[in-house]
């Protein structure tokens, strides 16, 4: 059985590998199962690294008051307007929140251009970044990453 869905971090992979076989692999194939037990213990620590990264990139932005926490649990684009107009920060960042992806809206611009539409999945960025302009509300997706070669946000 196949996926039936990509999620930003399967598309971070085909970006990093430039390799358009592996996403259309993720998308079609059946996903191999691993026994955690088989993970290695080099997957292990830089998992780990990540994780440790995460948490003092968030401990950072807390303390600097920077950072707005949500529930983990799939939000609606009305409730997070609401959280975001709530807050009178020019500028902050947002962890924790999940959101489904407009499935109508995308398939509509797939088939504008001819294409099949593409099932997203459920969306779970590392940090949403909003800044107040003139305004307008700018936010973008940041996906914070321990690696030097991909890292996108960097702590001072």
């Amino acid at each position: 059985m196949a996926k039936a869905s990509i999620s930003a971090t399967d598309i971070a992979v085909y970006h990093h590998l430039n390799c358009d076989l592996y996403l259309w692999n993720t998308y079609n194939e059946p996903l191999a199962l691993k026994d955690p037990q088989e993970i290695s213990e080099l997957c292990q620590a830089q998992w780990h690294r990540g994780e440790e990264w995460e948490s003092t990139l968030f401990t950072w932005l807390d303390k600097s008051n920077l950072l707005l926490r949500v529930p983990p649990m799939p939000m609606e684009e009305d409730v997070l307007l609401e959280n975001i107009l709530a807050d009178d920060r020019e500028h902050f960042f947002i962890a924790g929140l999940c959101f489904w992806p407009p499935h109508n809206r995308l398939a509509e611009r797939f088939e504008a251009v001819g294409n099949r539409p593409v099932n997203f999945g459920l969306a779970k960025p590392d940090l949403v970044e909003v800044v107040r302009r003139e305004n307008k509300i700018v936010w973008k997706v940041i996906d914070a990453k321990a690696s030097k070669a991909v890292k996108v946000c960097h702590v001072p």
